[in-house]
């Protein structure tokens, strides 16, 4: 695994391909809860919707959407009606773990005038 290592290229240690899935509301308990979790879309589909339900958030999410959030801590689900193809990139915890990389710090926001 080391020589991998040293030629990963991503932040993200782990990607997800999902073809054509409804996606229930739900969270990501083995992701990072530090880090963000991209998700991008695209395909031949009509009424995408993703809700982030604990923040009230709904967002649009037709064909060429990407949204990042908090898998782990937010819960997050996807309706649509067509066919859809997902790229998900994340962080797995257990392999950070297992792997021994440091841990990034949580998100902030801080405003500039």
């Amino acid at each position: 695994m080391f020589a991998c290592l040293q030629v990963w290229a991503s932040v993200f240690n782990c990607a997800s391909v999902i073809c054509n899935r409804q996606c229930p509301l739900h969270r990501d308990p083995s992701s990072t809860p530090e880090g963000f979790d991209i998700m991008a879309s695209v395909g031949h589909y009509c009424n995408g919707t993703m809700t982030l339900s604990n923040l009230g958030i709904r967002l649009r999410y037709n064909s060429g959407a990407m949204v990042g959030c908090s898998g782990h801590n937010v819960r997050h689900g996807v309706t649509y009606t067509g066919d859809r193809i997902v790229w998900a990139w994340f962080i797995r915890d257990s392999l950070q773990n297992f792997v021994g990389t440091p841990r990034s710090s949580y998100a902030t926001f801080i405003h500039v005038d």
